[in-house]
């Protein structure tokens, strides 16, 4: 985790100001922000400076917040502040190779945004209550002329997701280098 959460903390430093802001695929389809939750719990995974928590705090929802760098959580932690926030978000610095913390479950909502470890796919439905929503953005071999080591596979989000019995799969497109998935716990 060390050398990743330097990374980070090296690309964050220059941030000034973190702006709210809808998870992607609700920035594409916003006619699927009635599908989120009005209340209830939570989870943004790899959340950066938290552009994506304060969204999900400002629609009156308890977000926790993880992420491997200390300087996003205090950007996310400032930002919060300033927002009026900080009672609704819980920022954790955590190294997310060693999975979800335990004390996250009966989830209404669990977010992640452009990180993928295939190892977390399961974790997070887990830890969904039943009817809760995932939104999950990956980088997508799909449309790219570089694919990097993080893209995934074409189609890996819908194989993994529509396998499980746990979900249902309620979205999903992977176009322009991104894969993005809504899924349903049963």
């Amino acid at each position: 985790m060390r050398e990743d959460a330097e990374r980070w903390n090296d690309r964050y430093a220059a941030t000034q100001a973190v702006v709210a802001r809808a998870p992607e695929v609700i920035e594409r389809l916003p006619h699927l922000i009635s599908l989120l939750p009005v209340e209830g719990r939570c989870l943004d995974v790899a959340s950066g400076p938290g552009a994506v928590t304060l969204w999900l705090a400002e629609r009156r929802l308890d977000v926790t917040a993880l992420d491997a760098s200390s300087v996003a959580v205090d950007l996310l932690d400032s930002a919060a502040a300033a927002a009026g926030l900080s009672t609704r978000i819980d920022a954790r610095v955590v190294d997310l190779d060693d999975g979800l913390p335990e004390d996250l479950g009966d989830l209404d909502l669990v977010v992640c945004q452009r990180f993928r470890d295939t190892r977390l796919y399961g974790l997070i439905i887990e830890r969904l209550r039943p009817g809760g929503l995932a939104i999950i953005t990956v980088l997508s071999t799909v449309g790219t002329r570089e694919p990097g080591p993080f893209h995934a596979p074409r189609g890996e989000l819908r194989e993994v997701f529509d396998s499980d019995p746990r979900c249902e799969i309620v979205y999903e497109t992977e176009c322009d280098g991104a894969a993005h998935l809504v899924a349903r716990r049963l």
